[in-house]
């Protein structure tokens, strides 16, 4: 069986390597200077955007509560087919052959040990393959836009040679990727942006995913112009972010990210206490993944490359910004929401981080001399 590299938390662009991209990816490869579309979008991916650096998630971030759900749904699978293996392979110790032999229970011992192997090495496999890739790694594999130095910058290991370095540049790969999932009812299409190394032939070395899945190829191709705006002409024509990640996450923020899925519509409050206890072992599966892995470091060379200019009105999360929750007037923050960015105001505004209303004051005088 061959096993998706390491960098990769969902695998399935890993058996293209050493192979030549299909149509699709060739049909659909994206330009950093032509637009895709008039439309910019921006899905709920950035840590932080300001004049010199763009830095959002790795496309799996949301989702790790499904690898953490699947990981203990087949480590006790694994454990269950282990000990019914010890049961049926221990039956002959239990009893004399010659009652085996009278009851007919050879026959079971055989099928039930048998089954019990396979169902053992099965979910095994399916316990390992997420806990290699996602556990006692990285919490997090953010991507840094850098306008100035030009460059793309993504932590895919905590291995020497896990940080990638690629060129802003046209001769770079980029597409849009699409894949058919299967649903309970039906399959359906889900598309993403991809970025792929190539060796001189054109088959291809490695790729990593920017930004998260869409539904719509429309959506896939808003997003890219969203970066590709951001690093051809800048933040300041760009629509503000949709929320802000938190660097180190709490277990009530991965709670919240795992509610906020489930409880929608007007029947809100029903939704929550119903699929509480739900939303909760989402929660804790979530929480025991990213308790198992490191922060992420940057080179000092990187870090100073994308160090934020002070007092840039463009530099967002504002001091007065919500982390995790919709920000600007339509923002809906609980009291927890509050009281964190109340919390974090003073040390954000030591860093050179302004308030909305200081960062709109220099955009209208900055208009109004222009």
């Amino acid at each position: 069986m061959k096993f998706p590299t390491i960098d990769e938390r969902t695998p399935f662009y890993f058996r293209q390597t050493g192979k030549p991209l299909g149509k699709w990816e060739l049909d659909h490869r994206l330009s950093i200077i032509r637009p895709a579309i008039e439309e910019a979008m921006e899905y709920g991916n950035v840590y932080r955007i300001d004049s010199t650096c763009l830095e959002i998630t790795d496309e799996s971030q949301a989702r790790m509560q499904n690898v953490g759900m699947l990981w203990i749904i087949c480590s006790f699978a694994t454990i269950f087919m282990l000990l019914g293996t010890v049961f049926f392979a221990s039956a002959p110790f239990r009893e004399a052959a010659e009652v085996m032999a009278r009851k007919g229970n050879w026959a079971g011992v055989i099928l039930g040990a048998t089954v019990g192997i396979m169902g053992t090495g099965f979910f095994g496999l399916l316990t390992f393959d997420p806990m290699r890739r996602n556990m006692f790694t990285l919490k997090r594999r953010p991507i840094r836009l850098n306008r100035k130095t030009r460059r793309i910058y993504a932590i895919r290991t905590k291995e020497p040679g896990g940080i990638w370095e690629v060129p802003w540049s046209e001769d770079e790969f980029f597409c849009v990727g699409h894949r058919r999932m299967g649903g309970l009812s039906r399959a359906y299409d889900m598309y993403d942006i991809r970025h792929y190394q190539l060796d001189g032939d054109g088959n291809v070395v490695r790729a990593f995913v920017l930004g998260q899945f869409t539904l719509t190829l429309e959506a896939a191709y808003a997003q890219w112009e969203y970066y590709r705006r951001y690093m051809q002409d800048g933040p300041s024509k760009l629509p503000e972010p949709y929320r802000f990640w938190a660097p180190r996450e709490t277990f009530w923020e991965g709670y919240k990210i795992c509610r906020g899925g489930k409880f929608s519509g007007a029947f809100w409050a029903l939704s929550d206490f119903i699929f509480f206890p739900f939303a909760l072992l989402d929660a804790f599966a979530r929480w025991l993944v990213l308790a198992t892995c490191s922060d992420p470091v940057w080179p000092p060379e990187i870090e100073a490359a994308c160090k934020p200019t002070p007092y840039d009105p463009y530099a967002r999360p504002y001091a007065d910004d919500y982390i995790g929750v919709p920000s600007g007037p339509d923002a809906k923050p609980s009291r927890e929401d509050l009281k964190r960015m109340w919390e974090q105001e003073p040390r954000r505004r030591r860093e050179g981080a302004l308030i909305r209303a200081e960062a709109e004051a220099l955009l209208h005088q900055d208009s109004i001399g222009a």
